[in-house]
């Protein structure tokens, strides 16, 4: 149950924050060329995407790893592996998970996608986007665990 919270709470902070890309590509009637805090991927696996199929990859990818981002961090906590501050669901730890799970985003996700290491086949500045959404994924995740402070949160 702990995952599946975990999960949840990544994926709803995922589309919390994309709703300003939707709400843009919602305004631009599927024309938006570059949606904010949601990578614009263009291929996939060689295959080209069209600018709406680019919106919606973008905005899937965006979700799976929210969902991935909360979930795993459970597993961190469950298993003991918060190796730099062994505090759970601490800010710290937070954002040190946030860190390197961009590092690994962009060494094993965006490679194995094609998209080329820290997705730099999609854009120069892929790298700093994806940063900054796994830094808020981690302060916004710290921030709802400290105001719902569920008991089964507590260590």
């Amino acid at each position: 149950m702990d995952y599946l919270l975990g999960g949840a709470l990544g994926g709803l902070v995922a589309f919390m924050f994309s709703i300003p890309a939707l709400t843009m590509e919602f305004i631009e009637g599927g024309k938006l060329k570059n949606a904010p805090l949601v990578v614009d991927v263009k291929t996939i696996f060689g295959y080209q995407l069209n600018t709406r199929e680019a919106f919606l990859v973008g905005f899937l990818l965006h979700l799976i790893i929210g969902i991935l981002f909360g979930s795993i961090y459970v597993l961190f906590v469950k298993q003991e592996w918060l190796f730099v501050t062994h505090a759970p669901y601490t800010f710290l730890s937070l954002v040190v998970y946030a860190f390197l799970s961009w590092i690994v985003a962009g060494l094993v996700i965006y490679p194995v996608l094609q998209m080329g290491v820290f997705g730099k086949k999609e854009g120069h500045h892929v790298w700093l986007e994806t940063l900054v959404s796994h830094f808020i994924l981690g302060i916004c995740l710290w921030l709802l665990i400290q105001y719902y402070q569920p008991h089964f949160f507590l260590t």
